[in-house]
């Protein structure tokens, strides 16, 4: 496809009253991935994306247990002095040992690959127990994965 000096200055001028790559690509007859690249060879000035992603608070986000504990402060305790409020020690979930599991390098066709724990975390690993031949998890794995169709609810 052929770019005339028409066709850009109208690409521009749209591009710059904020229509969109799909608005102006309909109105010059033309494919959305052209604008977008035309747009992108011309250098004109991007915009931000129309699929956002929500934007991470300064302040961690509360764990629901302080939450809960915060409510029964707050509704059911209220004439107790704030010195005397519930206070309850965090709970954690134990996180994996990578000497029960298998990291990812060392998973092979014989070791059940059921992920333990979060994949950002650095002792991420897999449950690496051996496995039927063909199969993907251990038996126990295996019962948590694969329901049958006349148990689900």
């Amino acid at each position: 496809m052929a770019w005339t000096e028409q066709m850009v200055e109208d690409l521009r001028q749209m591009w710059l009253e904020g229509l969109t790559a799909n608005e102006i690509a309909k109105k010059l007859g033309v494919s959305k991935n052209s604008i977008v690249g035309k747009v992108h060879r011309l250098c004109l000035t991007a915009r931000p994306s129309p699929i956002k992603k929500k934007e991470e608070t300064e302040e961690p986000k509360k764990t629901a247990q302080k939450q809960v504990i915060e409510t029964i402060n707050e509704e059911f305790l209220p004439e107790i002095e704030e010195e005397e409020t519930l206070e309850i020690e965090e709970i954690s979930a134990p996180k994996p040992s990578t000497v029960n599991g298998v990291k990812l390098v060392n998973l092979d066709s014989h070791t059940c690959r059921w992920p333990i724990g979060d994949p950002r975390d650095e002792d991420f690993c897999f449950c690496g127990k051996k496995v039927r031949a063909g199969q993907t998890y251990c038996d126990e794995h295996a019962a948590m994965a694969y329901v049958k169709a006349g148990i689900r609810k």
